[in-house]
């Protein structure tokens, strides 16, 4: 009869899942706060450089046009969406089970709020290239939030660059982290030595190939929304990956 009455106080998966998400939102600074925080500095930063500039040529009369439209300073909270999903798994982890949440759970509310994170900022981002975009770059013909070139593509491209690149930074992210809360310092060994190894055997056959021209065609000639829709089997292999590494871990390897 307990085992019964148990049971039925069990609460539903999709219940189980959210609580996690909840879990994550507990402490929202470092997902939440930390990353718009940082990028309004470096933002600031950028349009204080893009006015001395300015000022030091004399007007942008006598500065090229499109001068200041190939700034990379957006990619820094792309890649930092990897440490997020770092420090997520490896050390919410065991804290999340020390209140009973199975290892399915965990992983695939953490899975969720990493889905929900990349449309909370990708869409964000996007609001703010449309603005960029409707005061002319901020009136220096300037691109901050549409990075390499992506002035003058489409705002839905532009959101879908954002939300593929943050899904596959935060699972791979996650990826690497389950390695580490399951095998720990000789598993991350592994993980680059075998990285390592997969790089520079492409890296050869393309140059045995004399196929790096070839290469640079590809990304030139393709699309933005192509070159991120062949990230997505990345994308979900990390998912998996994460998920079959994480299903045995313990909470002492953790």
């Amino acid at each position: 009869m307990t085992a019964v009455a148990h049971e039925r106080h069990v609460a539903p998966a999709p219940t189980r899942i959210w609580n996690v998400v909840r879990l994550h939102v507990a402490n929202p600074m470092p997902t939440l706060v930390l990353p718009w925080l940082i990028t309004f500095i470096v933002f600031a930063g950028n349009l204080a450089i893009w006015l001395m500039v300015v000022q030091a040529a004399g007007g942008m009369e006598n500065l090229e046009a499109g001068a200041f439209q190939y700034s990379g300073g957006i990619s820094w909270i792309i890649v930092f969406m990897m440490v997020v999903a770092v420090q997520t798994m490896n050390l919410t982890f065991p804290f999340a089970l020390g209140f009973a949440v199975t290892r399915r759970d965990f992983y695939l509310g953490s899975a969720l709020y990493f889905v929900l994170l990349s449309l909370l900022y990708a869409t964000g981002l996007t609001v703010l290239a449309a603005i960029e975009s409707a005061t002319d770059g901020w009136g220096m013909d300037a691109a901050f939030f549409a990075p390499y070139g992506m002035y003058d593509e489409p705002l839905a491209v532009l959101w879908f660059a954002y939300f593929g690149l943050m899904l596959l930074f935060f699972f791979l992210g996650a990826a690497v982290a389950t390695v580490w809360v399951r095998w720990k310092a000789y598993g991350l060994y592994a993980f680059f030595i075998g990285l390592a190894a997969v790089l520079i055997g492409a890296a050869w056959v393309i140059t045995t190939t004399e196929s790096w021209g070839d290469v640079g065609q590809f990304f030139v000639t393709t699309s933005p929304a192509a070159l991120v829709a062949w990230t997505l089997p990345l994308t979900v292999v990390s998912a998996v990956v994460g998920f079959l590494f994480l299903r045995r871990a313990t909470p002492k390897s953790a």
